[in-house]
């Protein structure tokens, strides 16, 4: 006999851990999947091979940052742990019912230990001067210099590994199970489940409703593609990094919060805002730059980053749909992703470079160099959102929990039910709406 399981959670990275770690502890059965090997911490976590696991963007202009591993993403995660104010909630339309966070906010802040930093006195000017403020680095981080990663929670030692899901097989407004390749045994497999949960990363979780019997054109799965703008530069001063003792657990990192688009009188032409993440000063060789000034002069010398991440709202010319010709290792269409900038992306884009700049510009001291390291019509910044947006009164692919509205039984725990990637770090907020996930999941099954 094929076994039941309570719940099935597709893909092991910060989410779906999150939501297998509420489930697990409320007793229930629980089978987590990923299509990647188990890691060992500390282990070097190689990017994915791009002819096995294949993509397809218009014209090259999108790069797809994804890890193939248990953990996930949080292999490259920094451990920024802010929370998205109210104010951003509302401009970018999640639904009422989503935007109570406050609990799980705390729930998730608990669990990772999330621990607060200082702020330089030299951050807290420039915001200022700005019209701005510096907020410290809010970080969950296993170390000083490693973030927390999924792989270290229990519920991660359970994942089944090198198994790639498919599709969602349905029985009218439900799903029965997941179909699954075992790639060690090149052998498919149903899993079946009370509840499923989706939380293999905007794209991927895309390409599994796509390539189920669900009707994607009425609910706008694919649709609504977004990620953030990201213009960063690199200042370089010609004064030695200092110590790391008694600036706090991180030395030098702050966050300048946006200041675009919070009243009538920040308004721009364009609906988004901005953060600023600013880290230094650190030693040139610890970023793997120190070939940007004289051997000799190394030890001279320090930087700072100035990482700017812009808000990107749902646009017609983005949105992800299968490639009708092109099939990966596995013979399963490729996720073609579509991307376009509009005039006000163009603006906000503009305006978070000369951000950048302006920021780097005060700080500097005489003899500094301000160098430009990513510029913001570059797509792709690893926090992709909204192929499967939520939306209030029955609009949108999801509700308010993350369930989907096509199918009774289906959940969303991942950034693809979000309307924009917001106008700061996303994870703790994606662990936020992951925890609200997982309490929706237990009250449905306890219901039946």
């Amino acid at each position: 006999m094929t076994r039941t399981w309570d719940a099935v959670v597709v893909g092991a990275g910060l989410c779906g851990v999150r939501v297998a770690e509420e489930l697990i502890a409320a007793g229930l059965s629980v089978r987590l999947l990923d299509a990647g090997p188990r890691l060992q911490l500390g282990a070097t976590c190689p990017e994915p091979d791009r002819r096995t696991w294949g993509f397809k963007a218009d014209g090259g202009s999108y790069d797809w940052y994804r890890v193939r591993a248990v953990g996930g993403r949080s292999w490259l995660w920094g451990g920024w742990c802010y929370r998205f104010d109210q104010r951003a909630l509302e401009r970018a339309g999640w639904p009422r019912r989503a935007r109570r966070l406050a609990a799980a906010y705390r729930r998730v802040e608990r669990r990772l230990g999330v621990v607060e930093g200082l702020v330089d006195e030299r951050y807290r000017r420039v915001a200022e001067e700005i019209g701005s403020r510096a907020l410290p680095k809010r970080g969950a981080m296993s170390s000083p210099s490693t973030a927390w990663n999924a792989t270290s929670a229990s519920a991660a030692q359970r994942a089944g590994t090198w198994e790639v899901a498919l599709h969602v097989e349905t029985k009218g407004h439900h799903a029965t199970c997941v179909e699954t390749l075992d790639l060690r045994k090149e052998k498919r497999r149903q899993v079946r489940a009370r509840a499923i949960v989706l939380a293999a990363s905007p794209v991927e979780t895309a390409r599994i409703l796509l390539r189920s019997d669900v009707d994607a054109a009425r609910w706008g799965i694919g649709r609504n593609f977004t990620d953030h703008m990201v213009a960063s530069v690199v200042l370089l001063e010609p004064v030695p990094p200092p110590p790391r003792d008694g600036r706090g657990p991180f030395p030098g990192a702050a966050l300048i919060e946006n200041f675009v688009n919070v009243d009538d009188a920040s308004r721009q032409p364009y609906r988004g805002g901005f953060s600023v993440e600013v880290s230094g000063p650190v030693s040139l060789p610890s970023l793997g730059i120190e070939r940007m000034v004289p051997g000799a002069e190394v030890d001279q010398w320090s930087a700072t980053q100035v990482h700017a991440m812009g808000e990107v709202f749902p646009d017609p010319q983005r949105y992800v749909d299968l490639h009708p010709e092109l099939r990966d290792a596995w013979d399963r269409p490729v996720p073609f992703i579509h991307m376009g900038w509009s005039d006000a992306d163009r603006a906000m884009a503009q305006d978070i470079k000369q951000a950048c700049i302006s920021i780097a510009d005060l700080m500097a001291v005489p003899g500094s160099r301000v160098i430009p390291f990513h510029d913001p019509l570059l797509a792709g910044a690893g926090h992709e959102a909204g192929t499967c947006m939520m939306g209030d009164h029955g609009a949108g692919a999801c509700n308010g929990d993350g369930r989907l509205r096509a199918l009774a039984n289906v959940w969303i725990a991942d950034a693809s039910v979000m309307p924009t990637p917001g106008d700061r770090h996303p994870s703790l907020t994606l662990l936020a709406h992951a925890t609200r996930v997982g309490h929706a999941v237990k009250r449905w099954i306890a219901s039946r």
